[in-house]
């Protein structure tokens, strides 16, 4: 199986522009470029009239999952979701979004840069957050396994899937 059957999400890594079709939209961003799009995005729709609320940090945690419930626990019909920046701040705002019930049609994406990743431990259930591409090898946070990051994504749990690389071999 090869990366033409790929759970990673191919989002876009341009500006695709705004979905007019919203009433209200929440707009959050990660890092420097994803502020540089959210400002965009935040700017055409209050060109359309539209109501927006925003958030920007340099990296998504704790917090700012909290507001974006809030954000989904007060939308209403319309409401649409907007989320710029690397893809591992990206993938857990969108899962968070996802578990809350947002569909995928109400959420926006673009992908400022994808050098880092959540990789989940096969083995020992820990998510590492790695610079690694499709195919490499890190060291699990969690239980130290050589893990190979495989071209599989969770979109619920946020990360990649990881699996000792050298299973096969040990006693």
């Amino acid at each position: 199986m090869g990366l033409q059957h790929t759970s990673v999400p191919r989002w876009p890594t341009a500006d695709p522009g705004v979905d007019r079709t919203g009433r209200t939209y929440a707009v959050m961003s990660f890092g420097t470029a994803g502020a540089t799009m959210a400002t965009g995005w935040r700017s055409a729709l209050c060109d359309l009239g539209r109501p927006v609320w925003t958030w920007h940090g340099e990296s998504v945690d704790g917090d700012a999952l909290a507001l974006l419930r809030g954000q989904i626990d007060d939308a209403t019909v319309g409401w649409r979701l907007m989320l710029a920046g690397p893809q591992s701040d990206v993938l857990r705002a969108h899962a968070e979004a996802l578990r809350c019930g947002v569909l995928e049609s109400e959420i926006t994406v673009v992908v400022t840069e994808d050098a880092r990743r959540r990789v989940w431990c096969a083995h020992c259930g820990s998510t590492t957050l790695a610079e690694a591409a499709l195919g490499d090898v890190i060291s699990c946070a969690g239980c130290g396994c050589s893990l190979f990051v495989y071209h599989h994504v969770s979109r619920l749990s946020a990360s990649h899937l990881g699996f000792m690389v050298d299973a096969e071999e040990r006693p």
